[in-house]
């Protein structure tokens, strides 16, 4: 949100995306982290850590998805738009090249038939499903859900061999 008001994320989502990852790292390993020091059983299993470690991963996800979603449906929407449309652009020259408009038509079949008007009109369907807000909110929290669980099982590994053996 900061990026967006200083003018920096108009194009771009990277910083925010590397802040999120960040911000998730940071969460469960710190997290763990207090869940192992304050462990009252001394041989608690990798299972309970890892669960523990995802109850914190897992409402960071859905609050980023949610905040995501309003993100590009109240707050920026027009950042859809401009997707979309440098994806219109990117369609439009690739078609007005004749070696990869007969490349694209060889590769699908339902092309072979087409006229070049019908051929754009089907492929820019798929940047105008993608690029919604639910969409885009969707992607980030299975993202987010699979690196949750990824560094869960990670850190849980590291934890247990590095700073807390058994």
């Amino acid at each position: 949100m900061i990026l967006f008001w200083i003018g920096y994320a108009v194009d771009t989502v990277t910083p925010a995306i590397f802040a999120n990852i960040f911000c998730l790292l940071a969460a469960i390993s710190v997290g763990l982290y207090i869940h192992k020091k304050n462990e009252i059983d001394e041989k608690g299993n990798a299972m309970n850590d890892i669960k523990k470690s995802l109850s914190i991963g897992m409402p960071y996800a859905v609050i980023v998805a949610i905040f995501i979603y309003a993100y590009y449906s109240k707050i920026d929407p027009s950042y859809n738009q401009r997707q979309i449309q440098k994806a219109q652009v990117l369609i439009d020259t690739t078609l007005k090249n004749d070696a990869k408009f007969e490349q694209i038509k060889k590769e699908n079949e339902s092309f072979e038939v087409m006229s070049k008007e019908k051929i754009r009109k089907e492929l820019i369907k798929g940047p105008k499903s993608f690029y919604t807000a639910s969409a885009t909110s969707l992607v980030s929290l299975l993202s987010l859900m699979m690196l949750s669980t990824f560094y869960s099982i990670i850190l849980t590994v590291i934890y247990r061999k590095f700073f807390f053996r058994d």
